[in-house]
């Protein structure tokens, strides 16, 4: 199943030799905006409105939240702005805590979990909101400290972006529909389903358009400035998405899959927020494309562990 997920991502790596005439960063962040703008929040929708979502719902978030600002401490001690440029630490900082777990988390769970899609999926959606929230107003904060913005007006100026971010109003939309017990229309539903069919396959090859010969050949020749968000990405947090999530008495379905979604590389949203907020991106994306690729190992590892 790893290697399906794995020969995906390589499609869509080699699309930039296949496909020559290709504009391909322009058809990623195309593909990406479908993705983020119609096909998630159908997923969204279908999945929320029927699953029997229980206690996770709220024990999911707290996990991930808990665990991305365990992740942010230590970060902030290992890439402390007294040793390197402020710029550079923060970036790196991001990279620590905020995990993949849309792009490659989602479809790797529902590959993972065939008989258990919609719980899966539901808990893969938690992590999004969850993730991508406490992105952009981390990168906020900390650029704020940094002095290169107002702290306070920009995370009020992203709380107000994310009121139009298109995967909330979905989830929003999904649990409005639950509260009111109202049906949704088999065509309705049926549609909702096939525009959530190709969230994942999508997804992935998107993620390999992603990854540049070049940011990996940079991440080599930055090792020595990144390598710390290795072991805390892909193993510290993990360990403290389990250790958290036992603790919340987390059925083991549950607990393996919000400990896979923590273990997953840093999400290319951190070079976005990064770059929004005057961020050093360039040791970041290398470190990112790297961390991806070798997350097809560990992954792989931590399945069999928590298995």
């Amino acid at each position: 199943m790893f290697a399906a997920l794995a020969g995906i991502s390589l499609v869509g790596a080699s699309l930039r030799w296949a496909m020559p005439d290709l504009d391909i960063d322009a058809a990623r962040r195309m593909c990406g905006r479908l993705v983020l703008g119609v096909m998630l929040p159908a997923l969204n929708i279908e999945v929320i409105s029927t699953a029997d979502l229980g206690h996770h719902l709220w024990q999911v978030p707290v996990t991930i939240g808990a665990t991305a600002a365990f992740c942010v401490g230590v970060g902030l001690l290992v890439f402390s702005p007294r040793r390197m440029d402020g710029r550079l630490a923060y970036a790196l900082v991001l990279g620590c805590a905020f995990g993949n777990v849309t792009y490659l988390g989602l479809p790797l769970l529902r590959a993972l979990f065939p008989e258990s899609q919609g719980e899966v999926t539901a808990i893969a959606i938690l992590c999004e909101i969850t993730v991508t929230s406490l992105d952009l107003v981390t990168a906020a904060v900390l650029a704020g400290h940094l002095g290169h913005v107002d702290g306070m007006a920009s995370v009020r100026n992203v709380l107000r972006q994310l009121l139009r971010f298109p995967v909330l109003w979905s989830v929003a939309i999904a649990f409005t529909l639950r509260w009111l017990e109202m049906p949704i229309p088999p065509f309705v539903l049926s549609a909702l389903h096939l525009l959530g069919q190709a969230v994942s396959g999508l997804m992935l090859l998107v993620l390999g358009m992603a990854l540049k010969p070049e940011a990996v050949v940079t991440a080599f020749r930055l090792l020595g400035v990144w390598w710390p968000l290795l072991p805390i990405k892909l193993v510290l947090s993990p360990l403290a998405a389990a250790a958290i999530g036992s603790a919340f008495g987390m059925p083991p379905l549950q607990l393996q899959a919000t400990t896979l979604q923590a273990a997953m590389p840093p999400q290319l949203f951190t070079l976005v927020a990064a770059d929004r907020f005057g961020l050093d991106t360039e040791t970041l994306a290398a470190a990112v494309a790297f961390l991806t690729i070798v997350s097809f190992l560990t992954l792989p590892f931590l399945f069999w562990l928590t298995g």
